[in-house]
């Protein structure tokens, strides 16, 4: 096969082990350390790291569902939406989202908007903290 031939690399937007929170740890850390950001879908905690890199954590508890189908689904959902966003995440934040009952019924159209809405707040708080002089 020539250069030619050969399919041109492109940019993976995969979620990659290195873009989730893992253990109860870093989940807790978040919680303890990071922002609410409240919507009627998730609400979303959010704490700076210095990794270079978002990372996501997803709950959903059995009080979004007893059945273990529907939070699954809504996990899926919500890791399609950030997997999607990304790119134009600001870099460096550690990202809690706790599912809502509401949740397992929206519209996949309904959870990116309000993702959005939520990340749009991050962005700004983001630059609010990078305005702050240290120490």
């Amino acid at each position: 096969m020539t250069d030619v031939e050969r399919p041109v690399a492109h940019v993976s937007c995969r979620f990659t082990k290195q873009a989730r929170l893992r253990t109860p740890r870093e989940f807790q850390r978040v919680y303890r350390q990071g922002r609410q950001l409240h919507s009627s879908l998730f609400t979303i905690f959010v704490a700076p790291n210095r990794l270079g890199r978002t990372r996501l954590g997803i709950t959903a508890s059995r009080k979004v569902s007893k059945s273990a189908v529907v939070r699954n689904r809504c996990r899926r959902r919500l890791r399609e939406v950030f997997r999607r966003q990304q790119a134009t995440l600001p870099v460096g934040w550690d990202i809690v989202v706790n599912a809502k009952f509401q949740l397992t019924t929206a519209s996949y159209a309904l959870i990116e908007q309000e993702f959005t809405r939520l990340m749009e707040k991050l962005s700004k708080l983001a630059a609010g903290a990078a305005a702050e002089p240290a120490g």
